[in-house]
């Protein structure tokens, strides 16, 4: 059965597709959009994108620190990727029963996907078409249609748990089909392909001449005894298979981005040209993470494998406990689940609004399927490689929805953190630091502007600097820091090289003269407060109480970082409460929801918004508290626009005058 619809709808918002433009055919991937709408929404938990909860195993990370140690990861490497590297993977091939050449024959890719996006680069174009699996990968189908290509969608068998005919595939065929793309193990349905399957696919590919892509990145989680058949293990189709592979998944590197493909010469050197224009080579010390995982990974891959099999189960178990809400077909391998909406859940035939309001009442994120081709409509994946807590929470919520009751919704912020123990002079030498930062201030005395959050805090800093520069003694330190030392380092403008010795006795001699003797003017002292870990904003302020704090909006700096979001709101909410308590004035972004409530608790804080600029006939200004000033410096995004807002109300706090402000808004001072 040939499917010819793209299967996805835009977001409410998102420009129309204009076919007869690829560029213009390309939009975010679905299961990034609801990551990213997830990050702005407390307290969610995520089942959707596919990252596996572990931490990269410690014998890699190891290993890369000593290559970074010895300067190993700061060149390029050669295009396609370091000959050691290679070497590696082609031995590892071997062993698998596939002879491919390390110099000319392999290619080391930013993931599996920069992979297969330059192979589709590399091999068609615009009025070719190219055949999908429904349901299959998500990003597929954007890839195809990056290149002008028209992607045809073959549907798998659900009633046999989404299984493949490879008859169906040949029905689909046309003079312009050019390219066969399957993703075995499947993802999103855990479906295992076999050998009979593979090779009968490789036959119809033959006889029309056609390339066959194969996504193999979940071949490591099988849980059954149907091996997944590599195209590659066929010598007599050889010629025209294009095989890519991942680290990401195997060895939980998913933030690494490095993957590899194999195949024949004459297609990895066409491949090749496009991987340079992109990327010019995979990241060096990525490369080296993967040099070290195929040499020590092994055990983690079946320790990992088997913990995702226990949760495969429960996931199962929880599906089983809501028979009026999904049917499923048990997946063989992969980390995924794909059941089926009845058709009394509402909602079940707009899979796109069902995981949407799933995120906004449920606070769970999961992928439409409806993302992954036209048959993945009434579906929903779910990914069961987060951790047990998170999938009973999920699932405990999912229960509650379809329930009709209020989701047992709760933001967990992490317990402090505790540190490893450390020497006695690391522990005196950081001690002694902190109280002289703290004697510093007391004698000195100058107004502190303590700027937290996570966006735009740098900007913020450079252009407060700037504003009260010429008429305030003001000092900031141009890095940022979020050590445990590194606010008192900041305060006494002190730089310290601990690799060093010499270096750390003269940054304590230096820190003891600006703290105790040196007197040089000092009205204002700008500073980040930087926050990792619970506790953090507590010990920041028993070295300085803030004047003034600027609170910028929160994001996580990871699409998994739900958890280090939590831990920050929390301090955050700390630093205004101990302004209130002081006195002091607040400044909060208040294009972040989450920051609204805190506006509205202290008294006297002042909001700054991009709502406040405008452009109107290119003319661009800035409306502060009624007043409207143009805005005619370049400045580039929207950090630096609020950014230009916090340094306009601070000066006014401090005493800058109006024409300052104008002259300041409208060029560099």
């Amino acid at each position: 059965m040939a499917l010819h619809l793209p299967g996805f709808r835009p977001l409410k918002g998102a420009a129309p597709r204009a076919w007869d433009d690829p560029r213009a055919a390309v939009e975010l991937s679905p299961i990034k959009d609801i990551e990213l709408r997830a990050s702005r929404i407390p307290g969610v938990v995520s089942l959707a994108q596919g990252i596996p909860s572990f931490d990269t195993p410690e014998p890699i990370t190891r290993y890369v620190q000593q290559k970074i140690a010895e300067g190993a990861c700061s060149k390029y490497s050669v295009a396609p990727g370091l000959p050691e590297l290679r070497e590696l993977i082609s031995d590892t091939l071997l062993q698998d029963g596939m002879r491919y050449d390390p110099d000319g024959e392999v290619l080391v890719t930013c993931g599996a996907i920069e992979a297969i996006t330059a192979t589709l680069l590399a091999t068609v174009g615009p009025g070719d078409e190219v055949v999908l699996t429904s349901p299959t990968y998500a990003s597929y189908w954007p890839a195809v249609r990056l290149t002008g290509a028209t992607p045809r969608y073959v549907a798998l068998d659900e009633d046999a748990n989404f299984d493949l005919d490879p008859d169906a595939i040949a029905r689909t065929l046309t003079r312009r089909t050019r390219a066969i793309l399957l993703c075995n193990p499947n993802n999103p349905t855990g479906t295992v392909f076999s050998a009979p399957q593979v090779q009968r696919v490789l036959e119809i590919a033959a006889a029309n001449d056609l390339l066959v892509i194969t996504d193999e990145v979940y071949k490591d989680f099988v849980y059954t005894d149907v091996e997944p058949a590599s195209p590659a293990r066929f010598p007599a189709h050889r010629d025209r298979v294009v095989s890519v592979w991942s680290f990401s998944k195997a060895y939980a590197m998913t933030g690494w981005r490095v993957g590899f493909l194999a195949a024949p010469r004459e297609h990895v050197t066409r491949i090749l040209k496009v991987h340079d224009a992109l990327v010019t080579c995979a990241p060096v010390v990525s490369q080296h993470a993967a040099v070290a995982a195929l040499q020590v990974g092994a055990p983690f891959i079946a320790q990992f494998r088997r913990e995702f099999r226990a949760r495969r189960d429960r996931i199962i178990e929880r599906l089983d406990a809501l028979p009026h809400v999904f049917d499923y077909q048990r997946p063989n391998a992969s980390y995924f689940v794909f059941p089926r909406l009845k058709d009394t859940v509402p909602l079940a035939r707009d899979s796109r609004r069902l995981a949407i309001d799933l995120l906004e009442r449920a606070r769970v994120a999961v992928v439409p399927g409806v993302a992954f081709g036209p048959t993945g409509e009434a579906h929903l994946r779910l990914c069961y490689a987060r951790t047990p807590a998170d999938i009973d929470a999920a699932c405990d919520r999912l229960d509650d929805y379809f329930a009709g009751r209020t989701a047992r919704v709760h933001v967990v912020v992490p317990a402090a953190v505790t540190r490893p123990a450390r020497g006695v002079g690391r522990r005196l030498g950081v001690a002694a630091l902190r109280a002289l930062a703290r004697t510093y201030v007391q004698r000195r005395r100058p107004t502190v502007v303590a700027i937290a959050g996570s966006r735009g805090k740098t900007v913020t800093k450079r252009l407060v600097t700037e504003l009260l520069s010429p008429r305030l003694a003001t000092r900031a330190n141009p890095l940022s820091y979020n050590t445990e030392v590194g606010l008192p380092l900041a305060i006494l403008d002190v730089p310290l090289n601990t690799r060093q010795p010499a270096s750390v006795a003269l940054a304590f001699a230096r820190a003891l003269w600006t703290a105790l003797v040196s007197r040089p003017p000092l009205d204002v002292l700008v500073l980040e407060f930087g926050v990792r870990s619970r506790g953090d904003m507590a010990a920041h302020l028993r070295i300085v109480q803030p004047d003034i704090a600027v609170i910028a909006g929160l994001a996580p700096s990871f699409s998994e970082d739900q958890q280090g979001l939590a831990v920050l709101r929390a301090e955050i909410a700390e630093l205004c409460d101990a302004v209130r308590r002081s006195g002091g004035r607040l400044l909060v972004c208040g294009d972040d929801p989450s920051l609204a409530a805190v506006a509205q608790q202290v008294a006297g804080t002042l909001v700054f918004s991009k709502a406040h600029v405008s452009d109107v006939d290119g003319v661009r200004s800035l409306e502060i508290d009624g007043t409207r000033y143009p805005v005619e410096r370049d400045v580039a995004g929207e950090s630096n626009l609020l950014g230009l807002e916090v340094a306009a109300r601070i000066g006014a706090l401090l005493g800058t005058s109006d024409e300052q402000i104008r002259q300041f808004l409208a060029h560099p001072l």
